[in-house]
């Protein structure tokens, strides 16, 4: 599964936000971050896991 290929603080931070419908501030508030550090997190999590994706699909 593409998803246990992302790091764990990327991985924790996707889950949050789009399996448990957190927003970046509530992530943010949580990890002790800014909402824009987690955006990026998110941002990056999201294109690893498509690339991902696409290696299996093409395969």
């Amino acid at each position: 599964m593409a998803i246990h290929t992302l790091p764990e603080i990327q991985r924790r931070r996707f889950l949050l936000y789009y399996k448990y419908e957190y927003n970046y501030y509530e992530i943010a508030a949580m990890e002790h971050c800014t909402a824009s550090s987690v955006g990026q997190s998110i941002t990056r999590a999201k294109e690893k896991i498509k690339a991902q994706m696409k290696k299996y699909l093409c395969a």
